[in-house]
């Protein structure tokens, strides 16, 4: 038998069987019964009258400190104070009263740079970070590149030095907050 001849038989037979199937479906009558839907229950009165919001709601000062913080921002979205970007880290010169340090790696005015520098460093086993600070001249930020945070002098300095000799850099010490 050839081989256009089987698929006209196949497609055949599958027809067939298809009219069995639904033809008798199609002229069955008037088809299924129809019900009633029981109705719908009526909603419940509340027990208790809803609170009074103005009792429930406390009273609270966000938006004098949205205010605060708008005021210690300027229109780039830096601190006015330390000139870092807000939201990131803030690494300021360490001095005694010190409880969080970092070690400041190596700053950079390109972002890729920046980027390409802290994988550099995570690869290498280091938390690194970023803390973009805007820059003197025409307003360029600088990115930084540091690790942290550290809760030890003594940890800070000997990261320090070994920042320093894996990487051939001059890491400085400095103190880190938010």
């Amino acid at each position: 038998m050839n081989e256009r001849n089987r698929y006209r038989i196949t497609g055949s037979i599958f027809l067939i069987a298809l009219a069995v199937i639904l033809l008798p479906m199609v002229f069955d009558g008037a088809g299924p019964a129809m019900r009633e839907a029981p109705p719908m229950p009526q909603p419940r009165a509340l027990a208790q009258p809803l609170p009074n919001f103005d009792e429930v709601v406390p009273t609270s000062d966000v938006v004098e400190r949205v205010q605060t913080l708008r005021e210690e921002i300027d229109d780039q979205g830096y601190s006015s104070d330390s000139g870092t970007l807000f939201g990131e880290p803030v690494l300021l010169p360490a001095d005694a009263d010190t409880d969080v340090w970092a070690v400041q790696a190596a700053s950079f005015a390109s972002l890729d740079n920046a980027r390409a520098f802290r994988e550099d460093l995570r690869a290498a086993g280091y938390e690194a970070f970023i803390s973009t600070v805007k820059g003197r001249e025409d307003d360029a930020p600088m990115y930084r590149v540091a690790v942290g945070p550290l809760l030890s002098f003594a940890d800070a300095e000997q990261m320090q030095s070994n920042i320093g000799a894996e990487f051939e850099l001059q890491p400085t010490v400095m103190e880190m907050t938010q």
